[in-house]
């Protein structure tokens, strides 16, 4: 072996080492990226949404969350406020999330007064209990997000303002 083709020989032996090691990650990330859930095709079951927001939270992936909402008449306003609601709940320990039916007079009384009106119509929502201290109240912190289906699918509704925007 000349000396010219020993330093070429010694770089090629340390790519092949170096790809050889890291072959078996490649893999391992393939796997999970097949058992990790699509969130790019939203739910259409009840197990199916626990199984999208617990993977969304847990992921910080506010963009997958944003897409389930139902954002149809929802003004700046009220899209940021709700946008916070969903950001609160990043990097919260959850202790308990699931689906449960919504009473069909859940909010008659905000619907009554006239300033505000959901943008679809809710039959269940999405409970998530904290893995936190309780504080003032006796029920743990929680967020509830109201859920309806539209075109086969679950997604969030917003309980919008009626009429004009302030100030206008």
């Amino acid at each position: 072996m000349t000396r010219r083709k020993a330093p070429l020989l010694a770089a090629l032996a340390g790519s092949v080492c170096c790809l050889a090691s890291a072959l078996p990650l490649r893999a391992a990330s393939d796997v999970a990226a097949v058992n990790a859930p699509d969130r790019t095709v939203l739910p259409s079951d009840p197990n199916g949404i626990v199984s999208f927001v617990t993977s969304a939270l847990r992921d910080h992936d506010e963009a997958a969350i944003e897409r389930l909402v139902n954002w149809e008449g929802v003004r700046a306003p009220r899209k940021r406020l709700t946008l916070y609601q969903i950001r609160t709940t990043f990097g919260r320990p959850i202790k308990e999330m699931a689906v449960e039916d919504f009473p069909a007079d859940g909010l008659s009384e905000v619907e009554a007064r006239g300033t505000f009106k959901l943008n679809m119509p809710v039959t269940k929502r999405l409970r998530i209990v904290f893995d936190e201290e309780a504080g003032d109240s006796d029920a743990g912190p929680a967020n509830v997000f109201l859920l309806g289906q539209k075109d086969g699918v679950y997604r969030i509704a917003v309980l919008n303002s009626v009429g004009p925007p302030r100030g206008k």
